[in-house]
């Protein structure tokens, strides 16, 4: 070392911290990657076993949306003479949909719970 030199320290440079929106990305983007990779493996069982998907939609589909007429006790000009039986109810179609939906979430959970 010689006698006029300055010696300067160099510091390593600080890594920058990950702020809360970095972090918060971060784990938006992992867990949809997460819904992804089950979303995939719920279509894939789907794919697998369409026949029963499509018969249970097709039986609660049948089976929800059966309506019946009034039904008249022979005079038709009066309103009143005609009764409609309370033995079945109407659904709306996104009640349908929704049972729908549910039983086939049912039978996903049941198929992958039978394949592990």
């Amino acid at each position: 070392m010689m006698v006029g030199e300055d010696i300067h320290e160099v510091s390593p440079r600080p890594r920058p911290r990950m702020t809360r929106t970095r972090k918060m990305g971060r784990f938006v983007g992992a867990l949809g990657q997460m819904v992804k990779e089950v979303l995939i493996d719920d279509l894939h069982t789907l794919g697998t076993n369409l026949r029963l998907f499509f018969g249970l939609g097709a039986t609660l589909v049948g089976l929800l949306s059966y309506t019946s007429d009034r039904y008249c006790d022979g005079n038709t000009s009066t309103y009143y003479a005609c009764t409609r039986p309370s033995t079945y109810y109407y659904y709306p179609w996104w009640a349908i949909l929704l049972v729908v939906v549910g039983s086939w979430s049912v039978v996903l959970w049941f198929l992958r719970k039978k394949s592990v």
